[in-house]
């Protein structure tokens, strides 16, 4: 079973997410995950285009989508990745396929919401099967301590070093959330 965590980083704290998030996925030693992130070299002018990735993502039986939250949404690498995936979207290619999402922003709130909802919708309007963090912020065990429910989120400020940030809270928020996804792909696979 296959898990890819598609995910955009300009400033490489999403990245550091999405490092926490293959973490959990490949804990349980029965899956493997494949971080594929979006770059300039997918894109010929303002339009993505990678078959590659495109088929990378439809041998997988989960895909986790990440992006920074700017000015109130995801970043333009990723909404270009999505409006690119509509030849999988009237095939049905990724229908029943588990979805989550991840994002970070330099504030707490910071719309991060928006974000994860937009991802929710797009997966939803594929078919698939959305795994939300399934945690709340009162368990004590440091997991989802900014209450979003949709997915991992992570704040991190701009001008700081991505070595620090996201905070240890976040990243295990992360790495819960890859383990989740990764638990529902094994067991729906029966």
């Amino acid at each position: 079973m296959k898990i890819s965590i598609l995910y955009s980083s300009e400033t490489e704290h999403t990245h550091r997410l999405a490092q926490a998030i293959h973490t959990g996925c490949i804990a349980s030693g029965q899956v493997e995950a494949k971080l594929i992130r979006l770059s300039d070299k997918e894109f010929t002018g303002s339009r993505w285009n990678s078959e590659e990735i495109l088929a990378e993502l439809d041998s997988s039986d989960a895909i986790i989508f990440g992006s920074p939250t700017f000015m109130g949404s995801m970043s333009s690498k990723l909404k270009a990745f999505m409006e690119a995936s509509v030849s999988r979207y009237f095939t049905e290619t990724w229908n029943g396929k588990i979805a989550a999402g991840f994002t970070v922003s330099g504030s707490v709130s910071g719309d991060k919401f928006n974000t994860l909802s937009a991802l929710t919708t797009f997966a939803m309007q594929h078919g698939m099967i959305w795994v939300g963090l399934g945690s709340t912020p009162f368990n004590n065990n440091e997991i989802n301590t900014s209450g979003h429910y949709y997915g991992a989120t992570g704040r991190a400020e701009l001008n700081h070093d991505p070595s620090e940030m996201p905070a240890k809270e976040d990243l295990k928020s992360g790495e819960f959330l890859g383990a989740r996804v990764a638990h529902y792909v094994t067991k729906l696979s029966v």
